[in-house]
């Protein structure tokens, strides 16, 4: 995709939808993104800006955490997605670094456990441990998709914010999914279903 007049937004959207849905469905499986050339001068980091380009439409609501540069309006420009507040949104966007209260976002109903939030924070490196990976966190995940268990390193992310998405994901059903997304444009996903041991590597 490096000339953006040839750019197919149907055919990258559907590509990154399946790259999504195969993470989703195997929790912890680092996959790969394609970059958008025809937003490389954006504000917008160009991985999230596929996912959000993937993901938002006239019928969901999203919120960008500690807005800046005007990124709610460069997503909702691209997909005519509706900018909420955080109480209300369906996605999340959130930058490398920062913290946001996961407290206040919809984690669904007992009757529509599917009317809750999915977070897409950005984080600095995605891997397996063997990548080697320093100053990470190692996630011990277990849960459906998985066999056994898998391991995923994570760089660029808190323990602290780990236990924050835990503690809304403690009465499944109900719960948040998130999908982490780093700087080279390596994706994993990490749904309500999935329960985690954490060490500092």
């Amino acid at each position: 995709m490096s000339d953006s007049t040839h750019f197919d937004q149907t055919a990258y959207t559907q590509a990154t939808f399946r790259t999504l849905l195969d993470c989703m469905a195997r929790p912890g499986k680092v996959g790969s993104l394609l970059t958008v050339a025809e937003v490389a001068s954006s504000p917008f980091d160009t991985y999230l800006f596929g996912v959000a380009l993937t993901l938002l439409d006239h019928e969901v609501v999203f919120h960008v955490y500690s807005d800046q540069c005007s990124l709610s309006s460069h997503l909702q420009a691209h997909t005519m997605a509706r900018v909420g507040d955080v109480e209300e949104c369906d996605y999340l966007f959130v930058g490398r670094g920062e913290s946001p209260d996961f407290s206040r976002l919809k984690r669904g109903s007992w009757q529509y456990p599917d009317e809750s939030a999915t977070i897409i924070q950005l984080v600095e490196e995605l891997g397996e441990v063997t990548d080697g990976l320093e100053q990470a966190l190692r996630l011990e995940l277990c849960g459906p998709g998985i066999q056994r268990s898998r391991t995923v390193a994570v760089r660029g992310l808190s323990c602290e914010l780990l236990q924050s998405w835990r503690h809304c994901n403690r009465e499944f059903p109900l719960g948040l999914d998130w999908i982490l997304v780093d700087k080279g444009g390596q994706v994993c996903c990490l749904p309500r279903t999935v329960q985690f041991t954490v060490e500092v590597v």
